[in-house]
């Protein structure tokens, strides 16, 4: 019990520092096998957990096509109502057209609640280790995919414009700035 308390506050201490930071709320799409009992509960729960931190996070349905974070959870089915959650989860920052992975992980515990502790405590570790340049990393493709791709002006996006010092840029001015590094 001692290390779920430790793994809860340790998430706790994480979320409250992705909270001041300029992420702002992150958009959660969840995916898991809803036939396997196990990773239903499993996910479930970590949904629950996630909705209770309103300040960072966002649940979007399946069907939304927006997310920031994708997450995806499956378990082993459980021979007994009793036995053990052996479950793993991937995060992947999903930005614009493509996704990277962020994260992932594997848990064996007694109950669904102390599975989802340890995912959304390695949840939020992964986003605070990892975001900022996965954002970045994912802008710089994404405009270079554009100038690289067109004859004309590309949109800079949000998170390169303060760098960059425009809204609007074409292959020669992106070059004359000597490109971005990733």
């Amino acid at each position: 019990m001692k290390i779920a308390s430790g793994r809860r506050f340790v998430a706790i201490l994480v979320l409250a520092f992705a909270s001041a930071s300029v992420w702002g709320q992150i958009k959660v799409s969840t995916i898991a096998d809803e036939s396997t009992e196990s990773s239903k509960t499993v996910m479930t729960d970590l949904r629950s957990k996630i909705s209770s931190h309103p300040k960072q996070f966002t649940l979007l349905g399946n069907k939304d096509s927006e997310p920031s974070l994708l997450l995806t959870v499956d378990c082993l089915p459980r021979k007994q109502k009793t036995g053990a959650f052996a479950c793993f989860y991937t995060a992947h920052y999903a930005g614009g057209t493509s996704k990277t992975f962020m994260g992932g992980g594997i848990y064996a515990a007694t109950t669904s609640d102390e599975v989802a502790d340890n995912f959304l405590a390695s949840i939020a570790q992964d986003i605070v280790e990892r975001w900022d340049g996965m954002v970045r990393a994912n802008a710089i493709e994404n405009l270079e995919a554009c100038l690289f791709l067109t004859q004309s002006s590309c949109k800079v996006p949000d998170p390169l414009e303060p760098e960059l010092k425009t809204k609007i840029i074409n292959l020669s001015q992106y070059l004359q700035k000597g490109g971005l590094k990733k």
